[in-house]
């Protein structure tokens, strides 16, 4: 009995000498644990490097004009497709309006009734007036005989008046073609029905190109008018075409925040060129350089597919911060979002972990 009584006692001694080893070792590791890691830091700053800016564009013939007509009509003549080439000059499309037929053919029987009305007034005007010489004719009679000759010459004046506006309405219904290009667009066919300002279609000319680019608010200020810019238009040439700035919008797109730049293309270097409108180009200006935020490529840490650096926490922490980056330049990276000049990176990421105590060293 006396023996259990000791052997228990043993074991209890036992258990309570492990359970005080085992608190000693746990407040051994939160020593330790909240024992700052003396790490270095670096301070983010802003640099120049240099940087070549590219914009979208969309290749255009420098003359664009959309085509229509005036008149409510037929459309009787338009044989031709999208891609024809044409010259200034040329009838591209007829437009038949049998409305205006009809006014026309009126319009030319009252001329010829005005017509006879003033020939027989004037012969009777003209036997009046002699008769008057000769005293033959009152007064009365040569007035109201002028008045008449007056009055018919009036209406054949604006008969003939009439017929002229005709005739201006009437060239409305024949289209031409205002200068030498090709025919991009048809908006409509033969047989179909034209109305005032609906469009035919849309020509422009050839050998002469402009682009059309967007530009964003903060970058709108690189371009000047008269400068020359590079024109890359990669499914007619690697090499790049020389472009002239002739227009900056002054006024942006309030939702997009972009401008329109339009830039022509060096008559020389296109001449011989295959360069179609509706082509895709990308407008390159180089020399420059542009304020960016990089840091060391050894301060960064990855996981996955997530890369992030150790930054400092205000309970003087080590913070992992996700970041995306830009383009690579040397042994630095360009961060486009998630840090800000004047912010520091821990550049011992080996030492440290997510929410670990620290302590800046120099």
């Amino acid at each position: 009995m006396k023996m259990r009584k000791k052997y228990n006692t043993i074991i209890l001694i036992s258990f309570l000498l492990l359970a005080v080893f085992f608190t000693a070792c746990g407040n051994d590791e939160n020593v330790k644990t909240n024992t700052p890691i003396k790490v270095k830091v670096k301070k983010i700053i802003k640099v120049e490097v240099p940087f070549q800016y590219e914009y979208p564009g969309n290749v255009e013939g420098v003359r664009r004009a959309k085509l229509s007509t005036k008149l409510m009509g037929t459309l009787i003549y338009f044989p031709f497709e999208a891609g024809t080439k044409i010259t200034k000059g040329q009838i591209l499309a007829k437009i038949k309006s049998a409305g205006l037929d009809a006014k026309r053919g009126q319009v030319n029987a009252n001329i010829l009734q005005a017509k006879a009305a003033f020939n027989n007034i004037k012969i009777n005007y003209e036997r009046i007036k002699r008769l008057y010489a000769l005293e033959s004719a009152s007064k009365k009679e040569l007035e109201d005989t002028e008045l008449a000759y007056k009055m018919a010459k009036e209406r054949l004046k604006a008969a003939e008046e009439m017929k002229k506006e005709i005739s201006d309405i009437l060239s409305y219904s024949i289209i031409k073609a205002p200068f030498n290009g090709y025919i991009v667009n048809k908006f409509i066919e033969q047989g179909d029905i034209t109305s005032p300002g609906r469009p035919i279609m849309t020509v422009e000319s050839f050998n002469k190109f402009k682009v059309n680019a967007q530009v964003s608010a903060d970058e709108i200020n690189l371009f000047n008018r008269g400068g020359e810019v590079k024109v890359y238009i990669d499914a007619v040439s690697p090499e790049p075409f020389i472009g002239i700035v002739k227009e900056i919008n002054p006024g942006g797109n309030s939702y997009s925040k972009q401008f329109g730049v339009q830039i022509l293309l060096n008559k020389k270097g296109v001449a011989n060129s295959k360069i179609m409108s509706g082509m895709y180009a990308r407008v390159v200006l180089e020399n420059k350089t542009k304020p960016i935020i990089a840091i060391n490529k050894n301060s960064l840490v990855k996981r996955g597919q997530l890369e992030g650096v150790y930054t400092v926490s205000t309970r003087n922490e080590a913070l992992l911060r996700w970041v995306r980056l830009g383009k690579t330049i040397g042994n630095k990276v360009e961060i486009l979002s998630g840090l800000s000049a004047g912010e520091v990176v821990i550049t011992d990421k080996n030492k440290v972990k997510d929410g670990q105590k620290i302590e800046v060293v120099k």
